[in-house]
């Protein structure tokens, strides 16, 4: 006698949930990236700062070499020019990343309005499905009485 509740939109909820899912994803893995090129940036700035201290060093000791001065200069440049790089590059994973996150919310967004609908179709099915019961049992009670009342006129002549 009861039926169950059955959501019209059920597949179009998962399909939805799904589209989320890969949204999360998306986003997770390019968080992921970004900590990795932070790693990088992070290892990249320590090496400067270790090959500043060994040329400062050098500078300290005895003769200078000029040819050893040079590579050592343009291996800082060249470090520089790569932090730049990661600096680029993490600049440009973070835009990407406000774009996939505006995606993810959009998909949270048509998730939630489903879910929503589906909540409420829920609670007006219960609804239903109790006034009917109601309505049976006060159907079930008048009967019982009207029966009762029937028996009691025979009962009083």
């Amino acid at each position: 006698m009861a039926t169950r509740f059955a959501f019209r939109f059920e597949t179009l909820l998962k399909l939805r949930k799904q589209r989320e899912g890969h949204c999360q994803r998306i986003v997770a893995a390019r968080l992921r990236q970004i900590v990795t090129l932070k790693a990088r940036r992070v290892k990249l700035e320590e090496q400067i700062a270790r090959q500043a201290d060994d040329f400062r060093r050098s500078l300290g000791v005895g003769t200078l070499d000029v040819e050893e001065v040079r590579l050592s200069r343009h291996w800082l440049l060249k470090l520089r020019e790569r932090v730049l790089q990661a600096e680029a590059e993490l600049a440009g994973q973070h835009a990407i990343l406000a774009q996939e996150r505006a995606a993810l919310a959009e998909a949270r967004k048509a998730s939630k309005i489903l879910e929503t609908l589906r909540a409420r179709q829920h609670s007006t099915f219960t609804a239903q499905l109790q006034r009917r019961e109601q309505q049976e049992l006060d159907e079930l009670n008048m009967t019982r009485f009207a029966h009762a009342a029937m028996t009691m006129e025979r009962e009083i002549p």
